[in-house]
C-alpha cells in the first residue's frame, strides 16, 4: 500500500499526533505537514519520512494575525493547492488537511475533530477577543465555512475517532462517517504503586479545563491531607493565551500539587503507574486518550460525563462519570477510602483496554478500507 499521510502541524505530543505516527509507521508512509518541530513532538517522527510543504502564501499572510489563525490560513491554502503525486491512498488527519482532496484522490479522512473553531467553539473564542481580533477571526472563519462543505462530500471515506465526533460531522457538515477509536500501546504501560496523588495529564490549554479538577481536589484535600494533584502536559510557549492559562492554573493549584511540563514518555508512564487514579475534565472532548492510558496502567479514571469520556469510561466499573465538581470530590473520597475497590476497578480497566483498544484491530479496519479504495 503506497499511502501518504497529511496533517497540518507536528509540534506537540497529543492524541492526534500519536495516530499520525502509528499510521505512518504501519504503512511506512511519508508524512506531509506545514509545521514540523521535531523536538516538540514524538521523537519517533525522526525515523519517519516527514516533508514540510512550503508555500509562497507564507509571505502574504500579515504578521498581525495571531499564530493560531496564521497557521490555519497557511495550512488551508497549502493543502487546497497541493498535488502530491501518485499514491494508492492519501490519509488526511487534522483539519484542514482534508482540503488535500481538492487535487488528490482517493482520500481517507481520519477526523480527530471537525474545526471546532468554526462551529461549537466559535462564540467561546469570540468572547475572548478584542474588536480587531474578532474582525480578523471572522474574516478567517468565513472562507472556511464556504469551502469546507464543498470539499468534504467528495472525500471517499471518513473515519470519526468517536461517536461524539461522528455527531459533529453530521451536524455541522451533513456527512456520514464510520467510528474508529484511537488505541493505546497498553503493553508499554504498567502498574507500579498506588501513591497519594491524582494525575491529570493533558496539553496545557483552556479546553482541558484543569480548574474543574483543581477545585474538586482542593475540596477533597480538606478531608484528606497529604495528597497531591499532579498535572502534566505540553505547553506551546509561543501562544500567549496558553501561557497565561498555565500561570493561572499554577497559581490556583498552589502548594496542593505540581505541574510538570513536557515530560518524556518514559516519565509519563511512570507517573501513570504510581498515581492513585486519573482525572479528566476537558470541555466536550472529541475522544480523549488519557482514560485509556490510565486504564492501561491499572488505574480507574474519574471523568466528566460529556463528550468522548462517556464512550470510554464504564461508570462504576473502570472509573466514574461525574457531572459536577462536588461529585468529583465525592468519587475521589470513595476511592481514597477503599484501596481494594480502586485496585479492582484498575484491573477491570486494564482488561477493558486490552479487549477493546488494540492498535492491531485499528489497523485491520483502516487497511481494509484503504485496500477497497485502492482496488476501485
Amino acid at each position: 500500500m503506497d499511502l501518504a499521510v497529511v496533517h497540518p502541524f507536528l509540534y506537540v505530543r497529543g492524541g492526534a499526533e500519536k495516530v499520525v505516527l502509528k499510521v505512518a509507521q504501519h504503512f511506512d508512509a511519508k508524512v506531509y505537514c506545514v509545521v514540523y518541530e521535531p523536538d516538540n513532538t514524538f521523537p519517533e517522527f525522526k525515523d519517519v519520512d516527514v516533508q514540510v510543504l512550503r508555500t509562497k502564501v507564507l509571505r502574504m499572510v500579515p504578521g498581525f494575525f495571531e499564530r493560531r489563525l496564521r497557521e490555519a490560513i497557511i495550512s488551508a491554502y497549502t493543502f487546497y493547492n497541493a498535488k502530491l503525486g501518485d499514491y494508492d491512498v492519501i490519509n488526511a488527519q487534522g483539519t484542514p488537511s482534508e482540503w488535500i482532496r481538492n487535487k488528490n484522490s482517493p482520500v481517507v479522512w481520519y477526523v480527530h475533530s471537525p474545526n471546532r473553531e468554526a462551529f461549537d467553539l466559535y462564540d467561546y473564542r469570540m468572547r475572548q477577543k478584542n474588536m480587531v481580533q474578532r474582525m480578523l477571526y471572522w474574516a478567517s472563519i468565513k472562507p472556511y465555512r464556504t469551502i469546507e462543505p464543498k470539499i468534504v462530500p467528495r472525500i471517499e471515506h471518513i473515519f470519526a475517532n468517536s461517536r461524539n465526533t461522528q455527531g459533529r460531522l453530521k451536524r455541522y457538515l451533513g456527512v456520514d462517517s464510520e467510528v474508529l477509536n484511537p488505541c493505546v500501546d497498553y503493553e508499554r504501560f504498567y502498574c507500579g504503586d498506588y501513591q497519594k496523588y491524582f494525575l491529570y495529564p493533558s496539553r496545557i490549554i483552556p479546553e482541558k479545563r484543569f480548574e474543574f479538577a483543581i477545585k474538586a481536589f482542593k475540596e477533597f484535600k480538606k478531608k484528606n491531607p497529604g495528597w497531591k494533584l499532579v498535572i502534566t502536559g505540553s505547553l506551546i510557549r509561543s501562544r500567549k493565551n496558553h501561557v497565561e492559562y498555565y500561570q493561572r492554573i499554577k497559581e490556583m493549584l498552589g502548594d496542593d500539587g505540581d505541574i510538570l511540563l513536557d515530560v518524556s514518555d518514559e516519565k509519563l508512564r511512570e507517573l501513570y503507574s504510581n498515581c492513585y487514579s486519573v482525572l479528566y475534565t476537558p470541555i466536550d472532548e472529541d475522544f480523549g486518550i488519557v482514560p485509556l492510558e490510565g486504564f492501561a496502567s491499572y488505574k480507574p479514571c474519574i471523568a466528566v460525563n460529556e463528550g468522548g469520556p462517556r464512550e470510554v469510561v464504564v461508570d462504576s466499573k473502570t472509573g466514574y462519570l461525574i457531572n459536577s465538581e462536588d461529585e468529583m470530590t465525592e468519587r475521589m473520597n470513595a476511592l481514597a477510602g477503599d484501596r481494594n475497590l480502586t485496585e479492582k476497578m484498575g484491573r477491570d480497566a486494564r482488561r477493558h483496554v486490552e479487549k477493546n483498544y488494540s492498535w492491531n484491530r485499528f489497523m485491520e479496519k483502516f487497511e481494509d478500507v484503504c485496500s477497497k479504495l485502492k482496488s476501485n
